[in-house]
């Protein structure tokens, strides 16, 4: 053996190397695509040809093909036979050319040839060469190596062995193609699909394997191969089924040794140049369609002809092949040159319909030539500014991404025609950034200097400070996602830059959403980046939870995802945790393989945090995650949406949401709303101000609010909120468009709408319409092209591809009222795996055609003045087949030498012959038996439907054949009848005369109807008078349930015997019954308040349709409605019944059928107390129902255990009444709902849900129950807005904070302010003395209110003149500010100030900031930004944790003593008085100041309170006198207690100084 193996790695194939011998070979290569098993078609071909290889020089031999054949297969496999293709006498002579190889101990070196031998040849060659590649080892006979080969380099097996007996040697080596360090193959349309490796753990979608087996024989001067064969196999599985799966293989690729010749190859006299290395070369692969082959001529007139097809066929329906032209016609203009295209173009751009199909086309072509094109016509003004978009915006997306079309793309982008064009840059940049991160994604390494361009771009806006620049170019470098821009990126990061001053937080979320692309490729460095952020808790809120969002793109690990739910468990803001913590719970929930390991890692942090934040309202920030994956498909999908809030407004501040897929192993961002890969971002911040804010304000302040602000020296104000809304729409993960919408644009939208425009506008377009218009429009679409190519082990390109054409067009007509619309749809798609060149085809091929036409023709009449609305569908002429669908699988064979007589075999042939295959071999055989037989006949059905009453037939054509190896396809039309639809609506005395049946109610109680119903019951009952399953059956409704059942909440469950007897409903049934006797039918005493007729318009005049009347009885405060069928002798009806039976408590009895006699349910519905709390219920009683209902809820029923469960929602097996259904909706508190639902078998009960807006009841009683305006005004403003109260001595804050506190005499303190630079308004609060009531002072635009108590009497002051208080009613010259009594108090309003109310009362107040203001406040009301743990802030910003404290400092202090109406007190730094046994040899001051009577004011009441000292060496001193907003940046060494002053007496010495 060891000799063997020597003399192996000294001469393989040629012992004598420098003989001049010729060793012959005879060459078989086989190439089939199809499905595996027997009996069904195939498409292949077949390569023959001896193979001659000399010897040329030292290590090079020429290779030579004698007598080459080629043979095409499309038959039923293994029946039918090959047949010789023409292209045999086409190739035959550049096939025979000798070629010349290096080859040294068993590998295949450099290959030369001439320059005429084109690189499809060179190819077939190298399958050749790629047999005589060994890798042979001296000292090992098993082994495995990284091999270079045809197809690169793949890891392959070898094993060795001997065959004494016949002394041979044979060689078996396999090559495991998944497993390749350099695989060659070439990508169309995967740039954006990721390859999802755990969702490929069970299963690989696309796998091939090659085997060779060598047969060595010793020659006396060496060892050659006797011969070669070599197996390959492609199986592509879209879902996890073994052995269900579609094959693409290489059968018996032979070599086999013939006989030596003496004479040598003769090379032709051509110089031979060096041609690459055994790998696969590509050429012109990807222009050539695999569904069709063309044979190219003349290009130009070529594409001209299907211009023609395509642009001059009528419109009235697209055909079913429109779509092929299309693909044809794009194949075309690849192979075109540039002046040609330009030709075209100069030859029909002024032709709309040619026009529009060139724009279509150009984009899909995607090649340089294509490009170069669109860049000369958008340079010359050739296209408008939406042809622009439309074709930059496809040709980014379809355009091969490659070093040359990244030059010539970015000479557009950057040219000064588009930069000078905000519309044109911002598409042509983010066009820019796309072409980068598509040829980077395909390209093993990506050069920096693409993005050299852009870097520069950013670096000269960040000098600018240009905030629109720095946005687009962050959306750019998003789109290109390449890790060099990460330095670039964290310039505008709060972490890293240090220009962030300068930086809107718009900038620096974008930047931090820029690092999401950028974290596919570099997930460590991005993860770094964002975590520092999200820790930082510091930082704006909004800016942490988008680095939360990006964070989880980089899969942070396990040991990460607990660390931060550690760190959240003492998160301090909300809005923070709450998203947090619900996208965790979500995760919990995840069954996508991607997900796997978070999930994992979020069950166990969830359970280290509060329950208390799931609890939280939809007013902070949360996350929305969906998912689902099919293991077994290899399908799934995700959906997420990040609520982002920074304050608890009725709108969000930023949504981001996101669409992931998968599918056969791999994934896309299909939109991103955030996908994953498809997505939409939407910022709300500052529309709702700009919208709802006054236009009057200016910047002028009156002198007093200027001097609330300058006594408050420490105040900081908060950042102006900026009139922003913005959006971003990403497909498949690169983002195409973004709109800012800013205070410019909405005063434009805003001059539009409340100028002329619109009216002048609906008026042309009236106009229009009464003169009549007509239009047609067509818009082709490559929905899809998909491929993967890569060469077999014999040389030949294989291909996997997809391809999904669409053409949408629309025909109008003559619109006068009356309008005709033809729209139609073409589809077809194509799935193709074989071979695939410009001169062979040989495939199978799965083909699907979808065609709809719906031709509709209207007409509608509105007479206003007699308040009779129709409408009327016209009936359609000619049945037509409304929906068509086209499946089929075929094999086909194509050359170009025959372009139209292509070979083309169903995959299921008509008749199948199966064999019957023996278990095991030990088995004793059988008799031989003739082989089963099974004929595939056609089955063809027709099912209708018809819709009872209107007379539209739908109807389902159904075409199959019969193989129980393969799915059936189906046939759909849509058939509609010779009839057309109307609808006429009649309100007001003028319904009855509209009336196209008369109305009987048949009185149940006689005994002519009895027997009617009697024999009515029989025929329904059909003899089975005892089976009840045709009614409802709560033992049938409510099927067992699983174990999974959880009992309610104690006290919820604890409520329900005392609601049983509170919601008994036996007295509202009598007054029901009572009110109902008095008249059975209202059409008797009334007359109807609507009529609705829809009925069809037949040729014949019949009636055929529905009749709907509505009657209104006052007095009863009853409505009833019935609807009847207007046919001749149907006496089908429906009766609804409905009377208010008292303010809060309404009932309502449904009957149907014949005479409204046969089903019945029951309604009642009410309102009121159960104890101190409110309470509504809902009861639904199911006399009578039809079966399918019944047999719909017990479908139903099995799903609510686990619906529950999935919801929170309690389950008990608490039996209940038979056939009703309850729903009890409890109100605890102005928050919480408890909801009760009691079904028959079981009880459903949810305790404490937390609602997003407050239920506020008192917003009810604060008027009387007829004013119903101000009643709905009360609770808009209850529920959107904060609200600040206080009553006797307990304040709560708009935070809802309830804290007491002893207001300081005499001073002003603010109980709410604007805190933004624009200070809108501000509200103090004043008490004189400690009996006394508070006062109030308003300061809004440029009126100041006092509104206080005088002599046991409201008094109101407006800018220091007292005005009457009875029946006050102000407002303002603008419209904007309104005063007026409510109730027992006095109300002001100023919602477009942003102070919605403000109340004042006997002993009590109430303010309402409006919802935009949010987060804007200040004062002893707080911030209002639903932040409960953050409360306490101080005027400079500062968090205190002292109640007392933070009210002392909103106090307004004074300078000195002088003004007896001034505070006589102000806030100071203040000594520790006492000393502590550890402080002897220190003094220590308050870090807050403490409120102190002025020099000269003696305290006649004081408080203490607990404040924080810093301590300083005796021998220093510190600065009492100073900035007491540095106080709050010392260390606090002791916390003590503290003497403040509440109320002061001045001496007579001090006031008069």
């Amino acid at each position: 053996m060891r000799t063997v193996l020597v003399a192996l790695t000294i001469a393989l194939v040629v012992p004598d190397l420098a003989g001049t011998q010729t060793y012959v070979y005879k060459y078989e290569a086989l190439l089939f695509s199809g499905l595996y098993q027997e009996g069904l078609a195939r498409a292949g071909i077949k390569i023959n040809s001896k193979v001659l290889i000399s010897a040329a020089a030292e290590n090079a031999f020429f290779l030579k093909l004698s007598k080459p054949q080629l043979f095409e297969y499309s038959g039923i496999w293994p029946t039918d036979t090959f047949v010789s293709s023409k292209l045999t006498s086409e190739l035959s002579a550049q096939l025979q050319i000798p070629i010349k190889f290096e080859y040294t101990n068993g590998k295949v070196g450099r290959i030369f040839t001439p320059s005429v031998v084109p690189t499809t040849v060179i190819n077939l060659h190298r399958g050749i060469l790629n047999i005589l590649q060994l890798n042979i080892k001296k000292t090992q006979n098993i082994y495995e190596v990284q091999e270079d080969g045809v197809q690169g380099i793949c890891e392959t097996q070898y094993l060795i062995s001997e065959d004494e007996e016949n002394n041979h040697t044979i060689i078996t080596k396999s090559r495991d193609l998944t497993l390749c360090h350099e695989r060659i193959m070439k990508d169309v349309g995967l740039t954006y699909i990721e390859k999802c490796i755990e969702c490929q753990q069970r299963e690989k979608s696309l796998s091939g394997v090659a085997t060779y087996s060598y047969t060595m024989k010793p020659t006396p001067t060496g060892v050659v191969f006797t011969e070669a064969t070599v197996q390959e196999i492609h199986q592509f599985t879209p879902h996890y089924e073994i052995g269900d799966a579609t094959q693409m293989e290489t059968v018996r690729q032979t070599l086999t040794f013939l006989e030596i010749m003496a004479s040598p190859i003769i090379p032709i006299s051509a110089e031979y140049l060096a041609h690459g290395s055994l790998h696969y070369e590509f050429s012109t692969e990807t222009l050539w369609s695999p569904i069709q082959l063309i044979k190219i001529s003349n290009p130009q007139a070529q594409i001209v002809d299907a211009l023609n097809h395509l642009a001059t066929k009528k419109l009235e329906e697209v055909h079913e092949d429109v779509p092929l032209k299309y693909i044809q016609l794009i194949q075309l203009m690849r192979f075109a040159s540039v002046d040609a295209v330009e030709g075209i173009w100069s030859q029909f751009k002024t032709r709309p319909n040619f026009r529009k199909w060139i724009l279509d086309a150009v984009p899909a072509v995607g090649t340089l030539a294509a490009l170069k094109f669109i860049k000369k016509i958008i340079l010359a003004d050739g296209l408008s500014i939406p042809e622009f978009t439309q074709v930059l915006l496809a040709t980014v997306h379809m355009v091969t991404a490659n070093l040359d079309t990244i030059k010539m793309y970015s000479g557009l982008a950057l040219s000064h025609k588009v930069q000078e064009t905000p519309i044109l840059r911002d598409v042509a940049m983010l066009g820019y950034g796309t072409m980068i991160n598509r040829y980077c994604s395909g390209a093993p390494e990506c050069p920096v200097e693409l993005l050299k361009p852009i870097h520069e771009i950013v670096t000269e806006a960040t000098a600018k400070t240009d905030i629109a620049e720095i946005t687009l170019i962050l959306k750019v470098l998003g789109n290109a996602g390449h890790p060099a821009s990460i330095k670039y990126i964290t310039k505008f990061l709060p972490l890293f830059g240090t220009q962030i001053p300068h930086f809107p937080l718009r900038v620096q979320v974008g930047a931090i959403l820029t690092l999401k692309a950028v974290a596919k490729k570099e997930p460590k460095l991005v993860q770094n980046a964002v975590l520092q952020i999200f820790v930082n808790k510091d930082l704006h809120p909004e800016l942490r939870m988008v680095s939360w969002i990006v964070l989880f793109e980089t899969k942070p690990s396990m040991g990460l995802v607990i660390t931060l739910a550690r760190a959240l468990r003492k998160e301090p803001n909300l809005q923070v945790a709450s998203l947090v913590y619900s996208h965790m719970k979500a995760l919990t929930r995840s069954t996508s393989p991607e997900f796997a390991l978070i999930a994992a890692a979020c069950n166990v942090a969830i359970r280290m945090l509060s329950p208390k934040l799931e609890k939280l309202s939809f007013l902070y920030s949360k996350t929305i995650f969906l998912d689902g994956y099919e293991s077994r498909l290899m399908v799934g999908a995700v959906g997420s949406a990040f609520i982002i809030n920074d304050v608890a407004t009725v709108l969000p501040r930023a949504v981001v949401a996101k669409a992931r897929a998968y599918l056969a192993g791999a994934a896309a961002d299909v939109i991103e709303a955030s996908s994953y890969e498809d997505a939409v971002g939407i910022r709300t911040d500052g529309i709702q101000e700009a919208l709802l804010k006054s236009p009057f304000l200016n910047d002028e302040r009156q002198p007093r609010m200027k001097q609330v602000l300058k006594a408050l020296k420490a105040f900081k104000a908060l950042p102006k909120k900026q009139p922003l809304g913005s959006i971003y729409v990403k497909l498949l993960g690169q983002e195409i468009a973004f709109a800012n919408v800013g205070k410019a644009v909405l005063e434009q939208a805003m001059q539009l709408t409340s100028g002329g425009y619109i009216p002048e506008l609906t008026g042309k377009a009236l106009k229009a319409m009464q003169n009549g218009i007509a239009f047609k429009y067509a818009k082709p679409l490559l929905v899809a092209e998909v491929r993967r190519i890569f060469p077999s082990v014999a040389g030949v390109p294989m291909e996997f591809s997809l391809y999904t054409a669409a053409v949408a067009a629309a025909n109008l007509k003559d619109v006068r009222i009356t309008a005709e619309v033809l729209p139609s749809i073409a589809l077809q798609t194509f799935a193709v795996m074989g071979l695939n060149t410009g001169f062979i085809q040989a495939a199978s091929m799965a083909r699907g055609k979808i065609s709809t036409f719906f031709p509709l023709k209207m007409e509608a009449k509105f007479d206003i003045p007699n308040a009779n609305f129709k409408i009327q569908a016209f009936p359609i002429v000619l049945p037509v087949h409304a929906v068509t669908a086209r499946f089929e699988t075929l094999a086909a064979a194509r050359n170009i030498k025959e372009v139209n007589a292509e070979r083309i075999t169903p995959i299921v042939p008509e008749s199948v012959v199966v064999q019957h295959s023996q278990e095991s071999e030990n088995v004793p055989q059988p008799p031989a038996e003739e082989p089963e037989l099974k004929t595939s006949f056609p089955v063809h059905r027709t099912l209708c439907s018809v819709v009872p009453h209107i007379g539209v037939k739908a109807c389902m054509e159904i075409m199959s054949c019969n193989a129980n190896f393969i799915k059936n396809t189906t046939l759909y039309n849509m058939i509609g009848q010779h009839g057309g639809l109307e609808l006429e609506v009649q309100l007001g005395p003028r319904a009855a005369k509209k009336l196209l049946k008369e109305i009987n109610i048949v009185d149940a109680r006689t005994p002519k109807f009895k027997t009617v119903l009697q024999k009515l019951k029989e025929i329904l009952e059909g003899g089975q008078r005892n089976n009840n399953t045709r009614f409802f059956n709560h033992n049938v409704l409510f099927s067992p349930r699983s174990s999974h059942s959880i009992s309610s909440s104690s006290s919820v469950h604890s409520s329900n015997s005392h609601l049983s007897k509170e919601l008994s409903s036996g007295e509202n049934c009598e007054r029901f019954k009572a009110v109902q006797e008095q008249a059975r039918f209202l059409g008797d005493p009334l007359p109807p308040v609507v009529a609705i007729i829809a009925r069809v318009v037949r040729v014949d005049r019949k009636l055929l349709g529905y009749q709907l009347v509505a009657y209104l009885d006052r007095p009863t405060s009853r409505v009833q409605i019935i609807v009847v069928s207007i046919a001749v002798k149907d006496n089908w009806k429906m009766c609804a019944n409905g009377i208010l039976l008292s303010k809060l408590k309404v009932a309502a009895r449904i009957a149907w059928g014949v005479e409204c006699q046969q089903y019945a349910i029951s309604i009642n519905a009410g309102a009121g107390n159960h104890g101190p709390s409110p309470m509504a219920y809902l009861k639904v009683k199911c006399e009578k129902v039809p079966t399918s209902i019944t047999t719909y809820a017990k479908s139903l029923a099995e799903y609510i255990p686990g619906a529950a469960q999935m919801t929170g929602l309690a389950i008990s097996d608490e039996k209940n009444i038979e056939r009703q259904i309850e729903l009890v909706i409890l109100v605890p508190t102005e928050r919480t709902l408890d909801i009760i639902i009691k079904t028959p078998a079981m009880t459903l009960s949810k305790s404490n849900l937390v609602l997003p807006i407050a239920l506020t009841f008192e917003a009810v009683q604060a008027y009387p129950e007829e004013d119903v305006m101000n009643i709905i005004r009360n609770l808009y403003i209850e529920a959107s807005s904060a609200k600040c109260s206080k009553v006797r001595n307990t304040l709560t804050t708009f935070n809802h904070r309830i804290y007491n506190y002893e207001i300081p005499l005499s001073c002003y303190q603010v109980l709410v302010q604007d805190c933004t630079s624009e200070h809108k308004f501000i509200v103090l609060i004043k008490k004189e003395d400690v009996f006394e009531h508070e006062d109030l002072n308003i300061k809004v635009a440029e009126i100041d209110i006092n509104v206080y108590h005088q002599g046991g009497a409201m008094k109101v002051k407006m800018n220091g003149t007292e005005v009457p208080t009875k029946n006050i009613s102000y407002q303002h010259p603008t419209g904007t500010i309104r005063i007026k009594q409510k109730g027992q108090g006095i109300a002001l309003y100023a919602p477009s100030h942003g102070l919605q109310e403000v109340y004042y009362d006997t002993d009590q107040w109430k303010i309402y900031v409006a919802d935009w203001m949010k987060g804007q406040t200040c004062g002893l009301c707080g911030k209002a930004d639903g932040e409960i743990i953050q409360n306490y802030r101080t005027p400079s910003g500062y968090l205190t944790k002292s109640s007392v404290s933070f009210v002392h400092s909103w106090v307004l202090p004074a300078e000195s003593c002088h003004d007896a109406d001034q505070c006589h007190m102000k806030l100071e730094t203040v000594e520790l008085e006492k000393q502590r046994s550890d402080r002897q040899e220190s003094k220590c001051y308050s870090v807050e100041p403490v409120l102190r009577c002025l020099p000269g004011c003696l305290p006649i009441r004081t408080s203490h309170i607990t404040v924080g000292y810093y301590c300083l060496p005796s021998n220093l001193k510190s600065n009492l006198s100073a900035n007491l907003s540095s106080n709050y940046e010392k260390t606090e060494d002791l916390i003590e207690t503290a003497e403040a002053h509440i109320a002061c007496y001045c001496t007579e010495k001090c006031l008069t100084l």
